[in-house]
């Protein structure tokens, strides 16, 4: 926290970028310097500050950028935590207009698929959606296409994560 107190410090008092690139930039001071799983920690409480329309946008906006193991590897993450609480996923992707299918393969997801899933998980079961907002932490690229808004509020979190 030494090398990006000050850095975390203009997020909390309001300040931070003024500019997307400059938000990237400051996101991989921040991920450079922050080990992995204390990132990862406070990735999903950040973006559930967000309010479910964004999370849909970021999360999409992300997810174009994802390869299809990515994608994958995220929707699988939300589905296996809906499944585990109990959730019919075939139920509940028909309710969201996806195919049932990718809950077999969830490599055959598309970007609006995961942005769907996830917005329901963030607004629906927020444990879950945090736990599964940790796979951002393991691709810092993904986590610039979130956006400035997201980029503040992460940290944000890990000031009051690291007080």
């Amino acid at each position: 926290m030494d090398q990006i107190g000050g850095l975390i410090g203009q997020y909390v008092n309001g300040g931070g970028a003024t500019t997307r690139e400059e938000a990237r930039d400051h996101y991989d001071q921040i991920a450079g310097a922050v080990p992995e799983g204390v990132l990862g920690s406070v990735i999903g409480p950040a973006l559930s500050e967000l309010g479910s329309d964004q999370v849909r946008e970021r999360v999409y906006n992300s997810a174009t950028e994802m390869t299809p193991q990515q994608r994958g590897g995220l929707l699988g993450s939300l589905l296996g935590g809906l499944s585990s609480s109990g959730i019919d996923l075939s139920s509940l992707l028909g309710k969201l207009g996806i195919s049932h299918n990718v809950a077999d393969n969830p490599e055959t997801a598309s970007p609006e698929d995961v942005a769907k899933v996830a917005a329901h998980a963030q607004e629906n079961n927020p444990g879950v959606f945090q736990q599964a907002m940790g796979f951002y932490a393991k691709h810092p690229t993904l986590v610039k296409i979130l956006g400035t808004m997201a980029i503040a509020s992460i940290a944000k979190r890990l000031s009051s994560a690291t007080a």
